[in-house]
């Protein structure tokens, strides 16, 4: 019997506890009123945590609003610098892995351009190309209206003669007179190509004008040829056209 007593003691006793006490933030609130700037281990724990915090938070947000952010600034700026670095090596270093490779391909380009170059006549000739000019536009059926010679033009490897065209024709006929002008035993390029119909009609065939003007080309002499240039596929681009 004592024990059993004994068992529905504690169980009382168990339920006769004070229960926890719930956050109140008015409570909360008012003790912060009543604080006593003099005495701050007299304040509530609470408060106490609170306070703490809020320091914490403030230093934090000092810290970072001045050298932290500083320095995130320094290391976006050194990774931007690191990456335009590494850009800049692997292409020098693509350049260096091939570089006997270019060297090769500019011995070979110099070469070949210098053969072409060795292939210009010393003199322009002038009259025998203006006959064989002549000759391809009477086979071609075309109407020579001027055929003028122009100032030579020095170029840096060599000089080139232009020579102004204007005649009448119809496209069959023109285009039997381009390519007259490309059999030609001269190195000869057509530039400034302009072909118009002056008198537009449906019920024939229309006379058109053209004007052009094509170059030809001679060596200069070897003392006036550079020995060293960069500007070797300028002259290439001349002949191209």
């Amino acid at each position: 019997m004592v024990k059993l007593t004994k068992k529905k003691s504690a169980k009382a006793a168990s339920k006769t506890k004070t229960p926890k006490k719930s956050f109140n933030f008015q409570d909360f609130r008012r003790s912060f009123e009543s604080l006593d700037s003099q005495n701050y281990g007299s304040w509530p724990t609470p408060v106490k945590v609170t306070v703490f915090l809020l320091l914490v938070g403030v230093i934090a947000a000092l810290v970072y609003a001045f050298p932290v952010s500083s320095k995130m600034d320094e290391i976006t700026a050194a990774s931007a610098e690191q990456e335009t670095l590494l850009t800049e090596y692997r292409d020098k270093e693509s350049k260096a892995r091939h570089l006997a490779e270019y060297e090769a391909q500019v011995a070979q380009m110099e070469k070949d351009f210098n053969e072409l170059v060795n292939q210009l006549p010393k003199d322009t000739r002038i009259p025998e190309l203006l006959e064989g000019i002549n000759m391809t536009g009477v086979g071609s059926n075309i109407r020579f209206q001027d055929i003028s010679v122009e100032n030579e033009v020095e170029q840096e490897f060599f000089i080139e003669q232009p020579i102004r065209i204007a005649a009448l024709g119809d496209y069959h006929e023109f285009g039997a007179f381009i390519s007259g002008l490309a059999a030609l035993p001269r190195i000869i390029t057509i530039h400034d190509f302009e072909v118009n119909n002056p008198q537009p009609t449906l019920e024939e065939i229309p006379q058109l004008n053209l004007v052009l003007q094509v170059k030809t080309y001679r060596s200069k002499d070897a003392d006036q040829i550079p020995t060293e240039s960069s500007d070797t596929p300028a002259a290439t681009d001349n002949q191209g056209e």
